[in-house]
């Protein structure tokens, strides 16, 4: 037991490690590139620091435990959109820039409600998973097309492009390595503690898995906050679940079909959209995320968390319909 306890605990601070190790190196190799500080968020920063839901759920699928996977990817989104935004903005309210709040909330919502949409039947197939995949290339041109908009490229020194971009490529490759390998261990580790707590395996994706994989979104979100960088903090949460939704789910389908839980649809997966939809409420009402907003994002996350423990009635049931 103490030795799982040392290993899980070991696998998350080599996921913290491996998440720092990318992103410190991301700001340089856009300024090579040339693309501006949004796009490296939205595009680099969101996808890597996603990496751990993705290694975590593939791995899981792969060995049959498509709970822990399906888990893993609604609890971590839940992670980062209620919990990692609140403490964020408690810690200084959030504005929200108005690219921001029209594309990636507005694509957050999508993303929520399609897995929705597509889980409906008990199942995410193969062609469910390319679905997902491919309503995530839209987003990503949608990005694209502003890449270069007030750009701020790095000092000419003389020396060619490829020779500027080894250093900060081999370090974003080894954190990519480090990443892979403290997923499997957490997974491995995590899921032995999980059994002899007897913690079935459903919650066990969506409260431990999900907590420890967002530690990098939280990292980085509240780094951006205390560096009153806004559309950096809201853009990693906003960003990170859309590629989480579309695109690590979408490969979890077509390693191996999903079966959904029926606790997933009757209440984690639409308190998920609701959720995506209070907060659009929030940015659009304002343009920033308030402290007392942050307490009622807080709430929503303790009830998502409870949930998984309680036999509570589905979302329409609370709700009345």
């Amino acid at each position: 037991m103490a030795g799982n306890i040392a290993l899980f605990a070991a696998g998350l601070l080599m996921l913290w490690v491996s998440s720092e190790v990318i992103i410190r190196n991301i700001t340089p190799l856009a300024r090579i590139l040339g693309v501006k500080e949004l796009v490296v968020t939205v595009l680099g920063v969101s996808i890597l620091s996603s990496l751990p839901e993705l290694t975590v759920s593939a791995f899981a699928i792969a060995a049959g435990n498509s709970d822990v996977s399906v888990g893993n990817v609604i609890g971590s989104n839940f992670v980062t959109l209620t919990f990692v935004t609140a403490v964020c903005a408690l810690i200084r309210p959030i504005d929200i820039h108005r690219d921001v709040q029209e594309r990636e909330s507005s694509w957050m919502i999508l993303s929520s409600a399609l897995v929705l949409i597509l889980s409906m039947d008990g199942i995410l197939s193969r062609s469910d998973g390319c679905i997902l995949i491919l309503t995530y290339l839209p987003y990503i041109h949608s990005v694209l097309s502003t890449a270069h908009e007030g750009v701020e490229r790095s000092a000419p020194d003389g020396r060619p492009v490829w020779r500027k971009l080894v250093k900060p490529a081999g370090f974003t490759l080894v954190g990519i390595l480090g990443l892979i390998f403290s997923s499997k261990l957490s997974l491995d580790s995590g899921e032995k503690l999980g059994q002899a707590a007897g913690i079935p395996a459903l919650p066990l994706g969506v409260v431990l898995f999900a907590f420890g994989t967002s530690l990098p979104e939280l990292a980085i979100s509240m780094s951006a906050t205390l560096k009153r960088k806004a559309d950096v903090t809201i853009g990693e949460v906003y960003a990170s679940n859309i590629f989480t939704q579309m695109v690590v789910l979408g490969i979890c389908c077509l390693i191996s079909p999903i079966t959904v839980a029926p606790s997933m649809l009757s209440f984690a997966m639409p308190l998920l959209v609701l959720a995506t939809v209070v907060i659009q409420l929030f940015v659009t009402s304002g343009l920033r995320v308030t402290r007392r907003e942050a307490i009622g994002l807080l709430i929503f996350y303790a009830v998502f968390v409870v949930n998984q423990f309680l036999d509570l009635p589905s979302l329409s049931e609370m709700l009345g319909f």
